[in-house]
């Protein structure tokens, strides 16, 4: 599990309450001006395309309400869209926090297979949007010539020719952009222009909302010394990555670091926290995306992987281990001393339950430390 969260920035939210009332004037002088469709008779499949504004903002909120499951709203969002418009493919990113090079994406429908989430920024066309601030359109991909795209070349987005994209302004920040991919010539009209520039406003909102809910969250979550889940968290994923892993094996490694108590004495808590930290850091950069990580105890680091991981689990912990023997002393030229010791256990060999495999790995690090 990665603790890398997005923080929510300070700032007024005025900006963002003006564009989502500018968005709803909009539709309602159009609703003015022309009569609803009528609604389609019962049991009759709806066209989106001839639907009234209206009926497309309620089934926006509709999918704005799904909580994150299957389907998650994101995809909801997108399979709206496409019904709508009619384009073939539609994506969500996300601007990394603190990473201005890059971007990631969230969400795809369809999502090609072999499509790295993680792009940078400056070479594709999701990046070439976040650099707008008004959508974009470029009716003919291929005459783009100073772009070169984040789809490749082998996929069949490499056919398409026609996109649109929005970026996601939050409090004058872009926070990601909604693309649209679609076939050559295919073009949006003024209506659907008008109810998409209103989705992004709404879309921008409700992201920022769940970003800043899960993140409330994982306060209660976290170990504040190392920002990795507590022991309770972790022992609460451990059960859910040994479920999700059967019936293969699940590896958990216990990393225990001695010497913290001398460290804090000699040098101050603010740099023991700093070396926390930074073992955490470590740990993260090294470890997969779907390890589970956890600080269990104060200097004890746990960590679960598929059985099929050990080889890059080994060179995980011996990278833990090169940072925490190079660990500069603050006031004088050297470095730290600290005493590393390891223990692992498999389930289900060694314990089915959570609870009871970290007890087997902590009982063998005490006996390995007698």
């Amino acid at each position: 599990m990665s603790a890398k969260k997005t923080k929510t920035p300070a700032g007024s939210d005025s900006g963002l309450l003006k564009q989502m009332g500018q968005g709803f004037d909009k539709l309602l002088n159009k609703l003015n001006k022309r009569p609803p469709a009528p609604l389609p008779a019962p049991g009759k499949d709806q066209n989106l395309g001839s639907a009234t504004q209206l009926e497309l903002c309620a089934r926006l909120e509709k999918a704005l309400s799904l909580e994150d499951g299957r389907p998650p709203w994101p995809q909801e969002i997108l399979k709206l869209v496409l019904e709508y418009t009619g384009f073939s493919w539609a994506f969500l990113t996300e601007v990394i926090n603190g990473d201005p090079r890059h971007f990631v994406f969230i969400a795809g429908l369809p999502f090609p297979h072999g499509l790295e989430l993680r792009q940078p920024m400056s070479s594709g066309l999701a990046g070439y949007v976040h650099t707008k601030l008004q959508p974009l359109a470029i009716t003919s991909i291929k005459d783009v010539d100073d772009l070169s795209f984040v789809f490749h070349p082998g996929e069949p987005l490499k056919k398409a020719t026609s996109l649109y994209g929005w970026p996601l302004v939050y409090n004058g920040r872009l926070r990601g952009a909604l693309l649209l991919v679609g076939k050559a010539g295919q073009v949006i009209d003024d209506a659907q222009l008008e109810f998409l520039d209103h989705l992004v406003v709404r879309l921008t909102s409700h992201y920022q909302t769940d970003k800043l809910t899960y993140w409330v969250m994982e306060l209660n979550r976290l170990d504040s010394q190392s920002n990795l889940p507590h022991r309770t968290y972790f022992i609460e994923r451990l059960g859910q990555f040994i479920e999700a892993n059967k019936p293969d094996n699940t590896v958990l490694s216990i990393l225990s670091v001695s010497g913290l108590g001398r460290f804090a004495l000699a040098h101050g808590q603010k740099e023991t926290a700093k070396l926390l930290r930074g073992l955490s850091e470590n740990l993260l950069e090294n470890s997969r995306q779907e390890w589970e990580l956890g600080h269990i105890s104060y200097g004890l680091f746990a960590l679960a992987v598929p059985q099929a991981d050990a080889q890059a689990l080994d060179a995980a912990i011996l990278s833990f281990q090169k940072r925490l023997g190079d660990w500069p002393i603050p006031t004088r030229v050297g470095h730290s001393s600290f005493i590393f010791h390891q223990s692992r256990v498999v389930s289900p060999r060694d314990g089915l339950k959570p609870e009871m495999l970290v007890e087997v790995a902590l009982s063998n690090l005490a006996a390995a430390d007698s």
